[in-house]
């Protein structure tokens, strides 16, 4: 699942700074970052323009072939915290411990 969300606005729709977290139900990853629209992207006019309008185009312009990039990143960094096993810190190990 993935919760997108417009942090700033520039010039007039030129572009955004976005945040967007993805959970696979037991972990969380987020990214924030910068996106300028291509031409022809943004297609109604600056006032009609809602959170919702931003975040279909910046979906839509950062999607190629079906796939898109910044959500890949997010599934693909899910996928290496779900298959990593987790281990102690190695300066924690052996640790001496009263009445042992």
């Amino acid at each position: 699942m993935f919760t997108w969300k417009i942090l700033e606005l520039f010039a007039e729709c030129k572009g955004v700074k976005y945040y967007i977290s993805a959970t696979d139900g037991k972990n969380i990853v987020e990214t924030e970052g910068n996106h300028i629209f291509s031409d022809g992207i943004v297609n109604i006019s600056f006032e009609q323009i809602k959170e919702t309008n931003l975040i279909d185009w910046l979906n839509s312009d950062t999607t190629k072939d079906g796939v898109n990039a910044i959500k890949l990143n997010l599934q693909n960094q899910l996928k290496v915290l779900e298959s990593e096993q987790k281990v102690s810190f190695p300066w924690l190990a052996d640790t001496f411990t009263p009445g042992s």
